[in-house]
């Protein structure tokens, strides 16, 4: 193993931790805000952010060449629209710990995807790694999975986000590595921001936006929306694009499963949420699935 590759496994961690921190700061801006106005906002600060850069960076390399248009439209189509939507509506329709864990079998589907059409071989130790990965995810979840009920609606909505990751992944292998991840970026958030418009102004009404919009006064909110926006709408796409790029898309995807290990983690640390004895072993049965 080359030291590349190390670098890239510190990448995905960091794109990990930034995109489970992001689950404990939806969860405050949730009490003054819809979740399609945080998306909306995460986008439009993230794309004045990067296409300021980009422009300076790139100059007239900043364009999309007409041959590869279509694919950054089936990228974007995929995530934010497609994935964002069907998770954010699933979690209205059936319990956040049974979404969790479906959203856990990503890199199991992931892995079928890789094998059969990117041609990306894993060994016997890595689906046992990816397999007791999604385990652990089950027992740190499992007590409140037990309780929970059944909406086959939602269920499939929460399918729904597990299989845009793979179109999301699909295009995203199509994309010439001569684009490079801040520009991918650029245009995928640019190009989401554009899709979100409508569905903003469809989805509240012009007293629901004032509101929402005088809420951003608050500083608090704020700065989390600030920090979502750039750390998880725009870093951590960077860095696991990256990511993929170097090791390929089944095994930077194993690492999606570290994102409610992270949560739980700052959840304990910053909020004082309990960790009980069944996260403490499903932490660790994780991080063994993700280090085979």
């Amino acid at each position: 193993m080359g030291k590349r590759h190390y670098i890239q496994y510190i990448s995905l961690f960091f794109a990990m931790t930034f995109w489970g921190a992001s689950f404990v700061l939806t969860k405050h801006l949730l009490i003054d805000f819809n979740p399609i106005f945080i998306i909306f906002t995460r986008l439009l600060i993230s794309s004045l952010i990067f296409v300021t850069t980009s422009l300076v960076l790139f100059k007239k390399r900043f364009f999309i060449e007409k041959k590869y248009i279509l694919l950054f439209l089936g990228l974007s189509l995929f995530e934010p629209l497609i994935y964002f939507l069907f998770e954010t509506y699933s979690l209205q329709l059936i319990d956040p710990s049974i979404v969790s864990v479906i959203i856990a079998t990503i890199p199991l589907f992931m892995a079928i995807f890789a094998y059969y059409f990117l041609k990306e071989l894993l060994s016997r130790k890595n689906m046992i790694g990816v397999v007791l990965s999604v385990v652990g995810i089950v027992i740190m979840l499992f007590p409140d999975f037990y309780g929970s009920t059944i909406n086959f609606l939602g269920v499939g909505l929460a399918f729904g986000a597990v299989f845009s990751t793979i179109g999301y992944n699909y295009f995203l292998n199509k994309i010439p590595h001569h684009y490079p991840p801040i520009l991918v970026i650029t245009w995928q958030n640019l190009i989401g921001l554009i899709a979100f418009t409508p569905i903003l102004l469809l989805m509240n009404t012009n007293s629901e936006l004032s509101l929402q919009v005088t809420a951003l006064n608050d500083v608090k909110n704020f700065t989390f929306l600030i920090l979502l926006a750039v750390f998880c709408s725009s870093i951590a796409f960077v860095l696991y694009i990256a990511g993929v790029r170097a090791i390929g898309t089944a095994r930077s995807n194993i690492f999606t499963n570290l994102i409610p290990v992270i949560t739980a983690t700052i959840s304990f640390l910053l909020f004082d949420e309990t960790i009980t004895w069944n996260k403490i072993i499903g932490i660790i049965t994780v991080i063994s699935g993700i280090f085979l």
